[in-house]
């Protein structure tokens, strides 16, 4: 139903709402998932399915086609070096610097299905001297509608948790069958938004942060997409403020406005 063709054309308007660059590679792992979608949209034909999307003015199926390619896979404490960095050095250094009475304000994007952002909030509790000392704000973001809701929810596959250790599993999960539901409190800790970076006037809404943690999402756009972030990361960052990217990503190659902080051999940008 859908050729190499009509992929192209389609991947083109995604890549013109939402910053992603597809890529033809991916054809054959997502042309079969989008005729599935169409197929329970009762489309008839390609050329119906995609004016409807260009046409679609509640961006309804732009958002369901933005969750039928984006990847989600994520689980709790992933390179958690980086979460001890974030705890062992950065925030120390920010808590330095900034006046008690602001809380330091940390941002995941994208934030997937939450397990990033409540890995921040566990780390911060098991650290206790901050948290006691002073207010921290934490917001997760993501395109996706679907990983916001299961953010939200806080229910977890038990590969998700895997890695945790028994005494943090024990303390703020409640296993139920095969699944782990974090505590209540922790799902008021973290404010999840559907929000594509793309979006400059909604990211700017979020206001000024601390800290960004941004892993592995710009990999999935071109150089002028990732441009533009790292300059929407710069600008909403507070002075001396630092971008966390994944281990395959650098901010030396598309920005030279941030300055390089090694801490061992591991790298954070800072502005």
């Amino acid at each position: 139903m859908i050729n190499e063709k009509d992929y192209i054309k389609l991947t083109d308007v995604i890549y013109r709402r939402s910053g992603i660059s597809i890529g033809e590679k991916r054809f054959n792992i997502l042309k079969p998932k989008l005729e599935v979608y169409m197929n329970k949209q009762n489309y008839k034909t390609f050329r119906e399915f995609f004016h409807a999307i260009r046409f679609d003015k509640t961006n309804e199926k732009m958002q369901d086609l933005l969750n039928i390619i984006t990847i989600n896979e994520t689980y709790f404490f992933r390179e958690n070096y980086q979460f001890e960095i974030l705890i062992n050095n950065v925030l120390y250094e920010l808590d330095r610097i900034r006046t008690i009475d602001k809380p330091i304000r940390i941002l995941c994007a994208p934030s997937s299905t939450g397990e990033e952002a409540y890995s921040i909030a566990l780390h911060l509790l098991e650290e206790k001297y901050l948290v006691e000392k002073r207010d921290f704000e934490i917001v997760g973001i993501d395109i996706d509608s679907n990983v916001i809701k299961k953010a939200k929810d806080g229910i977890f596959s038990k590969r998700s948790v895997e890695f945790l250790p028994l005494k943090i599993k024990d303390e703020y999960f409640k296993q139920n069958g095969l699944l782990y539901n974090i505590n209540d409190f922790l799902k008021e800790v973290v404010d999840f938004k559907v929000i594509n970076v793309m979006e400059k006037e909604r990211m700017k809404s979020l206001g000024k942060f601390d800290v960004i943690f941004s892993r592995n999402m710009l990999i999935y756009f071109d150089e002028a997409s990732r441009r533009e972030v790292a300059t929407t990361f710069y600008n909403m960052l507070n002075p001396d403020g630092f971008v966390f990217l994944g281990h395959a990503e650098s901010m030396n190659r598309i920005s030279s406005t941030f300055r390089t902080r090694k801490y061992g051999q591991n790298i954070v940008y800072q502005k």
